[in-house]
């Protein structure tokens, strides 16, 4: 019989780190949460049903027929999963998880655990495309120990059976054994850490599959009905992270995103409109790398870097009018409404720096202002748009209503304020408004014409009749407003519950105003929730974003970014260039993400370096000392008391030499045996010999010497 064919006879149980490695390798999948319930519950009565019985397996775990049937099962349900349209990614995700419970079934005997380890990794590789969760690193690692156990028990218990030994393997796993996998592990991790870091960096989503469909909220489509927006602030999953590039983050009272622009309104339905003469949306030209113009630039403008989670249309979202924008793409798009789009890639998680100008303006200077419609091309020449002031028939009474509210303005800016403060004093906030109207009258007319209570979709709708019935152009905007501060991450984070509406009224020389007509105090989250859980969901989300950031979409601009943000750190001088990373309007630009980070962590990691050296120096010290003979450490330390030093630079022989000058004959001549012996022990690899008699002669000699240096100094 040949070593081949005696180990695939081998009848063994696979080592207890097999289940560990499959288990931890399904876990990966689970944290994607695009396994149907069943499937992980499959997965844990394989694991569980063949680990007690691994020992004495049922009939079946070794009949090759019964498990060519749950092979066909299993191919069976991945065919219906591609055919009901599921991407490929997670179709071949319900066969590695079904076929690696298959596998640990399997009882027959084996030659190696290839197979099982090759599944293991393939459903690692899958879930790496599949999904950002925070819980992904650490079940790598987990797995990466599992693995290399599992495949290192294996051969020593193969090695052990075929030299007809089989305990053996058992007394070869020691302490020492154990120590040696976890270094090999953790040199790997480093070397996979530099790699990381040098090689360079391609983005691709070839397997990339789309993320759970709970973040791509609605609301954010061109055409949007009304109470949609209610519907998404019943969610709290996590839709911006927001930093700020400089200053403090806002105040969550007066923090606004602007996401899409709504100018058509039938009383029922927002919808964008599309331009007679143009196309719905215009492609802005410029790389997101160097940074995208989509308005001139202004004083008083602000840069935020983002994290955007996938949301329906692919909008990015500003804290303003947008003005110019950074990050991994190659073009953007514009709507006719001022919306800025990232074509195909609305189901991607999104990292860009937007500049924005805030859409508040002074009430001063606009009192002075007047509000007109905006100025479009057009044929013939450009004209003032009509689509801001367009209204479907409404019930009189909302006209009356209006003159009233505006009754003694005098200022157009005080006519939008007039409406504005009404509807805060005497509306109600409410996110489960009752049902208004039926289906012959318009829900913002039962609104205005009853209690005026609903949520933020229903005010700002009602502001936009009230303004334009009274000549003020205007249009809803749907976005987010307020968040949370996470103040371990030093961002703002905002969820879906933070989804929120309201107004601009356009005016001749300020542009579109942002008036807000919602009640505020229960539109806010609660800012003072200290709870344990608040506390560690503000953990996990800020290492969340650290993970994101630092790893998922750690690109070859950040790896510049890094080279350059350490060669800064080197030199000092993060002063000097704050100064050059002006622009000629006097705003800083974006700083590189890395950069900022690594000027943070430059001296911590040099800190570390240098405790590395001292370490491998204090131990490489220790080297020499164990390889230096005792007898001549013992002769160099008497020397050093009686005030002969070797130099740091003195060779051995002309230390020795040194010595037979200052020291009689029989001393000499002690130490140079004690020398030379010394530097066979060392260099030609001889077995030690006691000296003790030489090193007593030298003492000696020595001793003698300075009685008599004494007595004729006497």
């Amino acid at each position: 019989m040949t070593r081949r064919d005696f180990r695939g006879a081998v009848e063994t149980p696979r080592p207890a780190a097999a289940w560990l490695m499959s288990l931890f390798a399904s876990a990966t999948l689970w944290v994607t949460e695009l396994l149907p319930l069943w499937i992980v519950g499959l997965q844990l009565v394989a694991y569980g049903w063949s680990y007690a019985t691994r020992n004495d397996p049922p009939g079946f775990r070794t009949n090759p027929i019964w498990l060519n049937v749950g092979m066909l099962g299993i191919t069976t349900v991945t065919i219906r999963s591609a055919l009901a349209g599921n991407p490929a990614t997670i179709s071949l995700a319900f066969f590695t998880a079904l076929a690696q419970g298959l596998q640990l079934l399997d009882a027959r005997p084996r030659r190696s655990e290839f197979l099982l380890v090759a599944l293991a990794l393939f459903q690692v590789v899958l879930a790496s495309n599949l999904t950002d969760s925070i819980l992904f690193p650490p079940l790598v690692l987990l797995f990466l120990v599992s693995v290399t156990w599992t495949l290192l028990v294996h051969t020593l218990q193969m090695e052990a059976i075929e030299a007809g030994d089989p305990e053996a393997a058992s007394r070869a796993i020691r302490s020492d054994l154990t120590r040696l996998t976890a270094a090999a592990t953790c040199g790997c991790l480093v070397l996979a850490l530099i790699l990381f870091l040098v090689l360079p960096r391609v983005r691709t989503n070839m397997l990339r599959a789309s993320l759970p469909g709970g973040l791509a909220i609605s609301g954010f489509s061109d055409h949007v009905r009304l109470g949609e927006v209610g519907k998404i602030r019943k969610d709290r999953s996590v839709v911006l992270r927001v930093e700020v590039v400089d200053g403090e983050l806002p105040d969550p009272a007066r923090a606004y995103w602007r996401g899409l622009a709504f100018d058509g309104f039938d009383g029922r339905n927002w919808s964008v409109s599309q331009p007679e003469h143009s196309a719905a949306r215009r492609l802005v030209a410029g790389v997101g790398r160097f940074g995208i113009v989509l308005e001139p630039e202004s004083i008083d403008q602000t840069a935020q870097r983002i994290i955007r989670e996938p949301v329906r249309g692919g909008v990015l979202f500003s804290a303003g009018r947008p003005l110019r924008i950074e990050g991994p793409f190659q073009r953007v798009e514009r709507g006719p409404n001022g919306a800025v789009y990232l074509p195909g890639r609305a189901d991607d998680r999104i990292r860009y720096t937007i500049w924005s100008k805030p859409s508040e303006g002074d009430a001063e200077t606009l009192r002075l202002d007047r509000a007109t419609a905006p100025v479009e091309p057009a044929p013939g020449g450009r004209r003032s748009t009509t689509r801001y002031l367009a209204l479907p028939d409404f019930d009189p009474r909302i006209a009356r209503l209006a003159a009233e509210m505006v009754a003694g303005a005098e200022t157009d800016f005080d006519r939008a304020l007039r409406i504005q403060n009404r509807l805060r004093e005497v509306g109600r906030y409410t996110d489960d408004p009752p049902p208004m109207g039926d289906d012959d009258s318009s829900p913002i007319e039962s609104f205005l014409l009853g209690g005026l209570e609903g949520h933020c979709e229903y005010f700002a709708s009602a502001m936009v009749v009230l303004a334009r019935t009274e000549g003020l152009p205007a249009r809803l905007v749907n976005g987010f407003a307020g968040g949370v501060p996470n103040a371990l991450g030093d961002f703002v984070e905002v969820t879906q519950a933070d989804a929120h509406s309201w107004v601009e009224v356009h005016f001749d020389r300020a542009g579109w105003v942002r008036f807000d007509p919602t009640p505020p105090d229960l539109r806010l989250r609660a800012m003072n929730d200290t709870t344990l859980f608040s506390q560690l969901a503000q953990v996990g989300s800020a290492l969340e974003l650290w993970w994101f950031q630092r790893v998922v979409d750690f690109d070859s601009a950040d790896q510049i970014g890094a080279l350059r943000g350490l060669w800064l750190a080197w030199k000092g001088d993060g002063q000097a260039d704050e100064g050059k990373a002006r622009t000629a309007s006097g705003q800083r630009t974006s700083p590189s993400f890395w950069e900022d980070s690594l000027r943070g962590f430059a001296p911590a990691m040099l800190a570390l370096f240098a405790l590395a050296a001292l370490y491998a120096l204090a131990h490489s010290a220790a080297g020499a000392r164990e390889s230096v003979p005792e007898a001549y450490r013992r002769a160099l330390a008497f020397l050093a008391r009686r005030g002969w030093q070797r130099g740091s630079t003195t060779s051995a022989r002309d230390f020795a030499r040194q010595i037979a000058q200052d020291i009689p004959g029989e001393g000499a001549d002690a130490f140079e045996r004690i020398t030379e012996r010394y530097l066979a022990e060392r260099f030609g690899a001889r077995e030690s010999q006691d000296l003790a008699g030489e090193l007593a002669i030298l003492e000696r000699t020595v001793d003698r010497m300075r009685l008599r240096n004494q007595a004729n100094v006497g």
